[in-house]
């Protein structure tokens, strides 16, 4: 009896001193994991909050629209000085005549001379047609621009919307990286039965959302070439538009929605008038009749029609206050336009530096945790668990700040499409105040 007593004892302790050393072996495990993740946290490359230099696989001349879009402003200025330079004719005309007399006692007579045509198909009706035609190139070449300006709009913002693939395409794979060796330990724990089943399911979970978005990332070809910004992105958040009445003053000046209602409002100078049928010549000729020696003679021919211009001007006065009216409105649009863009990037630079704040509390807090690793207090929990849902929790945290930082170049990208700035102080000033990276 003693001696089963003895082999049962003898078991239990090699029982216990093996779970020992498994317990040992496996907080062993533990330490070093959370100890590597505490030295990648050193590193900054979980911690970054700047924007890394990204390589677009597309060529330079996909940009099709911003190519055409600057040449099509930089040739308004020659096309219209072109059409200004164009000049109507004079109205001057050479006259002649000559007939023959079937007589014989009568003989011929001819007639050779200058003729000087104000009005009606002469100078001003040539003036009147030549005005018609500029004010029909100007507004054709307006809308090319304002077509041209929608065209570029969309392929900035597709610009943006590519950078923002590859960034994630970028940040899911270096978060994949970082759970595969979180869910193996939540897979060796499953099995030591220190951890449920649930657990090592929301792991996984989160394992397949990096490894699947990465994979939809990653495989997105990119269209044009990104925008030359490095600078303006990672200083995003210190970016503080002008004022807003200063910036509905350039949109309003150079927008061709408005443009275009001034043209088409001019237009109404071109109702018919009483002057268009009105006919006046100067003429200078040298002459010879039937029965006369040759003379030179010089006069007037003058042909006004009866009526006025009663009715015509007050529907021209009507059409223009209508255009009017409409450029008043459309200035009102851009300046609701702009201040509804303008709230959206203070709300979305908001929204980042929330994240920023967010971001240095976590990193606190994994400090804390990798010193406590260093330091083990027997009252305290272990803090191994906290390092690892902290490194995930910074990875998000990268991944949500870097993608701020183009929602607000996505949003600055459309105020810049309204005001269309010469120069980038018309349109933004950079803050000298830094935020906390």
């Amino acid at each position: 009896m003693q001696a089963t007593w003895q082999r049962v004892f003898a078991r239990t302790a090699v029982a216990l001193a093996a779970a020992a050393a498994l317990a040992a072996h496996g907080q062993q495990v533990r330490l070093r994991l959370a100890n590597s993740l505490c030295t990648s946290m050193t590193t900054q490359a979980v911690t970054s909050q700047l924007v890394p230099p990204l390589s677009s696989s597309a060529s330079p001349a996909s940009s099709v629209q911003t190519a055409l879009a600057q040449r099509l402003e930089q040739q308004r200025d020659s096309y219209f000085s072109s059409l200004d330079t164009l000049v109507p004719f004079n109205g001057l005309y050479a006259t002649g005549s000559a007939d023959q007399s079937f007589a014989d006692n009568f003989g011929g007579r001819y007639s050779f001379g200058l003729e000087w045509e104000l009005f009606d198909q002469g100078r001003g009706e040539a003036r009147r047609n030549l005005d018609r035609l500029k004010l029909e190139s100007r507004t054709q070449y307006v809308q090319l621009l304002r077509d041209m300006e929608q065209r570029h709009l969309q392929e900035n913002l597709l610009a943006v919307e590519q950078m923002r693939n590859k960034l994630l395409a970028m940040l899911y794979e270096r978060e994949s990286a970082a759970i595969r060796p979180l869910l193996e330990r939540r897979r060796q724990e499953l099995a030591a039965g220190r951890i449920t089943r649930a657990d090592l399911a929301e792991m996984e979970f989160k394992a397949e959302r990096a490894a699947l978005r990465g994979r939809h990332y990653g495989t997105l070809d990119d269209v044009l070439v990104y925008p030359q910004a490095q600078e303006l992105i990672n200083r995003i958040e210190d970016v503080q538009l002008q004022p807003h009445a200063e910036l509905v003053e350039r949109a309003a000046a150079r927008s061709p929605d408005i443009e275009m209602q001034a043209l088409l409002a001019d237009r109404s100078r071109f109702l018919p008038s009483v002057k268009d049928n009105t006919s006046v010549r100067l003429y200078v000729e040298r002459a010879r009749d039937f029965d006369r020696g040759p003379y030179h003679v010089a006069g007037v021919r003058v042909r006004i029609p009866i009526g006025n211009d009663r009715l015509r001007d007050a529907v021209a006065e009507s059409t223009a206050g209508l255009y009017q009216d409409q450029r008043e409105s459309l200035r009102a649009a851009l300046s609701q336009k702009l201040a509804l863009l303008s709230e959206r990037l203070r709300l979305k630079q908001n929204d980042m530096r929330l994240l920023q704040a967010e971001n240095r509390m976590i990193r606190q807090k994994a400090e804390l945790a990798c010193y406590r690793l260093d330091h083990p207090v027997s009252s305290l929990p272990d803090a191994d668990r906290d390092v690892e849902e902290m490194t995930l929790r910074l990875h998000e945290l990268q991944r949500e700040i870097l993608t701020a930082r183009l929602d607000v170049l996505e949003v600055l990208t459309q105020v810049s499409a309204l005001v269309k700035p010469r120069a980038p102080q018309e349109l933004y000033s950079l803050s000298a105040q830094q935020a906390q990276r």
